[in-house]
This record gives C-alpha cells, structure tokens and sequence, in this order.
C-alpha cells in the first residue's frame, strides 16, 4: 500500500535509504554484479543490510538475479532496464555532493 501519490514519496519508498543508492552506486558505476562485490565497498554494509536491500531491489524490479554460468551456486544481480533508468538521478545525487559537501570527490573520483 502507497503512503502517498507523489512521485518523490514513492521513488523515496524504493530508493530511500544510503544503502540502497551504493548498491545502485556500485552497480551502475563500478560494475559490480555479485555479492561479494557488493560487500566489498568501502562503506562496509553488514551481510544482513546487503541481503535484505538486494532481496527488495529484485522485488521492486531493479535488478534480476542470474545464475553464473560456469558456476550455478553464484548469482549476479543484473539491472533491469528500471534500474539503468536511475544512472540520471545518481549522477544527479553525486553532482549535488560534489559542490555542496566539504570534502566529497567530483564525479571523477577527483577533490572538487
């Protein structure tokens, strides 16, 4: 059931919290797919977090799970095509960081 017919209100009922944007993070700009990609960020996101936000993100349609196909016990969350959608609005979060957070790099990895 939706809070709300506002479209800040339900992006934010997907997106709404920092875990969720460095899974979205990493997968859009790092390229990571796995698990253990996934945890290995630096921000250190507890096993328990990771699993449960990566759970909802394939509920919510941002990512599908693919088996590996050499290895059928390793699953890779692949973005839909919903998810690719989101590259604008991360970009957009980090832009903001950037000119208006002391000390947070530019969109290239550089000291603004």
């Amino acid at each position: 059931m939706k809070r709300s017919s506002c479209p800040i209100t339900c992006t934010l009922d997907i997106l709404g919290d920092k875990w969720t944007l460095i899974i979205m993070r990493d997968a859009l700009f790092r390229g990571f797919t796995t698990y253990g990609e996934f945890q290995s960020s630096p921000e250190n996101i507890s096993t328990n977090i990771l699993a449960a936000r990566l759970k909802k993100m394939v509920e919510d349609g941002i990512f599908v799970k693919v088996p590996d196909a050499e290895n059928k016990l390793k699953i890779h969350y692949m973005l839909t095509d919903k998810g690719k959608d989101l590259r604008n609005v991360l970009v957009a979060v980090g832009s903001w960081g950037s000119k208006h957070v002391d000390g947070a790099l530019d969109m290239r990895g550089k000291m603004s």
